[in-house]
């Protein structure tokens, strides 16, 4: 082997273990068949309906007092 970090690298072919030789068991692994049944995305639907586009901080109207200028 030749990389500058030996042991970072992957051993010769004659030397790997036979689960280092064969090919992956998943061919995507991603697709764990885990999809949401259609209710559930109904649902989600439903809550992101109500949401607004750029909600008010907890801190925001505190921010406003402070730094508004009020004649007393």
């Amino acid at each position: 082997m030749s990389a500058p970090n030996a042991g970072r690298q992957s051993p010769e072919p004659e030397n790997q273990s036979s689960k280092q030789q064969s090919a992956p068991t998943a061919g995507n692994p991603n697709q764990q068949g885990a999809e949401p049944q259609q209710g559930s995305q109904q649902a989600s639907k439903d809550q992101l309906a109500g949401l607004e586009s750029n909600p008010t901080g907890p801190l925001d109207q505190a921010a406003k007092d402070k730094t508004s200028k009020t004649v007393n």
